[in-house]
């Protein structure tokens, strides 16, 4: 398959048949960002975030919208069948070191267990290899069992436990394969 670029949109199957489309996020998507924000449980909101949240202000709308899609990128999901967002991976370029990105991963509750996360952290990580990143690292909630699967199945370890967070690295440099892809 290939890399997509933050121009690049493309369609994906996901377990059970659904399809969506998945593309670079764009200043534009703000609206179905905040939609999809709305769609989120209260414990996925706690997940995704570390902290009790209601909603997302302007600001963050913007910060989460506006990337550069070289230190900052984001991959959304949308539903074919009606449009609506599903899902976002995204990484920031750590400043002190330009090899390393933090991500994270938000997937609206019902589309949970159907390897979208997955796909996207994989199509993510193309993206990051792109821009020069070696290794992901990701500060999930300690409850956050979805999230520390993921990662583990993709190859990523545990860096540490504290506060009820564990974080999670997940080297990208040294797969001589891609990341395994949803099925």
């Amino acid at each position: 398959m290939p890399t997509l670029t933050p121009a690049a949109s493309e369609t994906f199957v996901l377990r059970g048949g659904a399809e969506v489309l998945i593309r670079p996020v764009r200043p534009a998507d703000a609206g179905l960002l905040a939609e999809g924000f709305e769609r989120l449980s209260p414990e996925s909101r706690r997940s995704r975030f570390l902290t009790a949240k209601d909603a997302l202000r302007p600001a963050e709308l913007e910060y989460l919208t506006d990337v550069d899609h070289h230190d900052h990128e984001a991959i959304g999901a949308l539903d074919l069948a009606d449009g609506r967002g599903v899902g976002v991976a995204r990484y920031i370029r750590d400043g002190h070191d330009p090899r390393t990105a933090e991500i994270a991963v938000t997937i609206v509750d019902g589309w949970q267990g159907r390897g979208l996360g997955t796909e996207l952290v994989s199509r993510l990580a193309e993206r990051a290899r792109a821009e020069g990143i070696e290794r992901f690292v990701a500060l999930t909630a300690g409850g956050n069992v979805a999230m520390g699967l993921l990662l583990r199945r993709m190859g990523g370890t545990v860096l540490a436990r504290e506060f009820g967070t564990v974080e999670y690295e997940l080297d990208l440099a040294g797969a001589a394969e891609p990341l395994p892809r949803a099925s």
